[in-house]
């Protein structure tokens, strides 16, 4: 087959898929130009046989413009915030460029819109004008009521022709993710000790703090430096150099705040279900998180994979890890999340005893908070 030929199998729809939005407009205008021929033929008018070349010359005229114009149309797709609250407003820009010299008319972006924990597959569509050597910018609001990763992927280009007989599709793969932040809620009462990590384990969040728990074993004596208690003064040896000398101990433990949020699958319906659990989880999280950087309190966040049954330990000691940390977890797999806990005493079977775990929206309610 020419390129000729390829051309007119474009043009006519003979290789191309058949759009059912065209198929209406298909069949209006085959049946125009048989009236018209038929007027022309029972008339025998010089105007209705102009009228009928010209319906003959308009389809291939039409989507040939169409197809030559349709690149020269680019789309940048962005948000206009880094975060949105919950319960609040997520704009995102749309970004038309057009450097032709014809309008298109007849333009649709086709896109889905979901969050990561409630998975929407229905495809959307957002329909604009390209005015001729204009660039032009359209602002989509959505209404977000539940925190996680906004995803909104951007899956095809649709541009008709000005008779709306033929639609050409331009294939796009950008996407964009936008957190959406829980609600402030006051942290609850949550345990004020700290998890002990043996360093033969190994520390898993690797922070180090003060107040590690030491071995009764002597690594050396050393001369006294500033700070060292005084309880640990060697005072037979300081009084035979007249210098005073300390013990130094092995510390076999480091002692440290850590949090495992347990991930809980919410319902399949995003509209039902006015208590979510999922929800109340990520709001105790972020309070607490809060309020150990408020006072002070270096932690860690165990993120857990159930593709792999591995964790990812997030040290945090200001607000931009905390979300940081937050929105790590908006990209976890939710399904096995529940097991978390269970996976975590398997692998590190020191010092489990003053965990922050958060489940179900609730603090650990095996544990004791003062």
């Amino acid at each position: 087959m020419t390129k000729h030929q390829d051309l007119l199998s474009d043009i006519y729809g003979i290789n191309a898929p058949m759009n059912k939005r065209n198929l209406p407009y298909r069949i209006t205008y085959i049946l125009e130009i048989i009236l018209v021929l038929l007027g022309a033929i029972f008339y025998r008018q010089p105007l209705l046989s102009v009228l009928l070349l010209l319906l003959l010359l308009l389809p291939p005229l039409s989507i040939i413009l169409t197809k030559h114009e349709i690149n020269k149309l680019s789309i940048d797709v962005t948000p206009l915030s880094r975060e949105v609250i919950s319960d609040g407003i997520l704009n995102v820009k749309i970004s038309v460029t057009y450097t032709g010299h014809i309008p298109l008319m007849n333009c649709m972006i086709n896109f889905n819109y979901e969050n990561l924990f409630y998975p929407h597959d229905i495809p959307q569509e957002f329909v604009f004008p390209s005015e001729a050597r204009k660039t032009g910018e359209f602002t989509l609001p959505f209404s977000v009521t539940k925190a996680g990763m906004i995803q909104i992927s951007v899956s095809a280009l649709n541009v008709t022709d000005y008779l709306h007989l033929y639609t050409f599709t331009r294939p796009l793969t950008e996407t964009i993710e936008i957190p959406v932040v829980p609600h402030d809620i006051p942290a609850p009462p949550y345990s004020k000790k700290r998890v002990a990590a043996s360093t033969t384990d190994g520390d898993p969040s690797e922070i180090y703090t003060t107040g590690g728990e030491r071995s009764q074993d002597v690594r050396e004596l050393r001369e006294y430096r500033a700070g060292d208690r005084l309880k640990d003064v060697h005072w037979k040896l300081t009084a035979k150099t007249d210098e005073l000398m300390v013990r130094e101990f092995e510390e076999i433990k480091e002692l440290y705040y850590l949090i495992i949020p347990i991930l809980n699958k919410p319902s399949p319906d995003e509209n039902t279900a006015a208590n979510d659990v999922l929800q109340d989880t990520l709001e105790v999280f972020l309070s607490i998180g809060k309020d150990l950087i408020k006072e002070k309190e270096p932690y860690s966040v165990a993120i857990f994979s159930s593709n792999d049954n591995t964790f990812d330990y997030k040290l945090v000691t200001t607000e931009e890890d905390l979300y940081s940390a937050l929105f790590k977890l908006y990209k976890c797999p939710i399904d096995g999340y529940s097991k978390a806990y269970e996976t975590y005493k398997e692998k590190f079977t020191a010092g489990t005893d003053g965990i922050i775990l958060i489940q179900d929206g609730k603090l650990n309610s095996k544990e004791t908070y003062e």
